[in-house]
C-alpha cells in the first residue's frame, strides 16, 4: 500500500511540476507579446508622427510621387472625375506596367497623400523633387507627358493646371 502512495505522490509531484512549467511558459509568452506590442506601439507612433507633419514628405518611390502628382493635378478643380481616374489608371498601366490591383492601391495611396494638401504648386514641387533626384531626363520627360495626359482628360487643360505644369518644367531645367 505504501508503494501505491509513493507512486501517487510521484505522479502528483510530476503533475504539479508540469503545471508550474506551463504557467511559467504562459508568463514568458505574455511577456514576449507585451514586448512586441510595446515595440509596435513605438514604431506606429514614430510613423504617425512623421506622417502627421506632412504625408508628402514620406514619399520616396518615384512611381508613387508621379501618381500623387497626377492625382493632385486632377483633384485641383474638385473631385477626381471618372475620366481622370481612367486616364491615371492608363498611365500607370502603360508607363509602370502595373496590374489593376496595384494600380488601385497606388491611386488610393496617392489620394491619401494629397488629401490634406491645399496648395497644388507646393505639393507638386515636393513630389517632383523625388522624381528629379531619383530619375533621369527620360523619366522626367515621361512624367510631364503623364501630367499633360491627365490634365487634358476632361477635354482641355485648365489655366491652373497649365500654370502648375509650366512651373514644374521651369524647375526641371534648373
Amino acid at each position: 500500500m505504501h508503494i501505491l502512495g509513493l507512486l501517487l505522490a510521484a505522479i502528483a509531484g510530476v503533475g504539479v511540476l508540469l503545471w508550474r512549467l506551463n504557467a511559467a511558459a504562459d508568463a514568458a509568452k505574455g511577456l514576449a507579446e507585451t514586448a512586441g506590442e510595446v515595440n509596435g506601439f513605438f514604431r506606429r507612433r514614430k510613423w504617425q508622427k512623421k506622417l502627421l507633419n506632412d504625408p508628402v514628405q514620406s514619399v520616396e518611390d518615384p512611381r508613387l510621387a508621379a501618381t500623387a502628382m497626377m492625382v493632385a493635378l486632377a483633384q485641383n478643380d474638385g473631385a477626381l472625375t471618372e475620366r481622370e481616374h481612367i486616364a491615371i489608371a492608363e498611365q500607370l498601366r502603360d508607363r509602370f506596367n502595373t496590374q489593376p490591383t496595384q494600380c488601385e492601391e497606388m491611386l488610393a495611396h496617392a489620394r491619401w497623400i494629397v488629401s490634406a494638401q491645399s496648395d497644388i504648386d507646393t505639393t507638386l514641387r515636393k513630389l517632383f523633387n523625388v522624381i528629379r533626384t531619383k530619375c533621369g531626363p527620360k523619366e522626367i520627360a515621361e512624367t510631364f507627358e503623364m501630367l499633360d495626359a491627365v490634365a487634358s482628360a476632361n477635354g482641355r487643360i485648365g489655366d491652373m493646371e497649365r500654370r502648375a505644369i509650366d512651373t514644374l518644367r521651369k524647375i526641371s531645367r534648373t
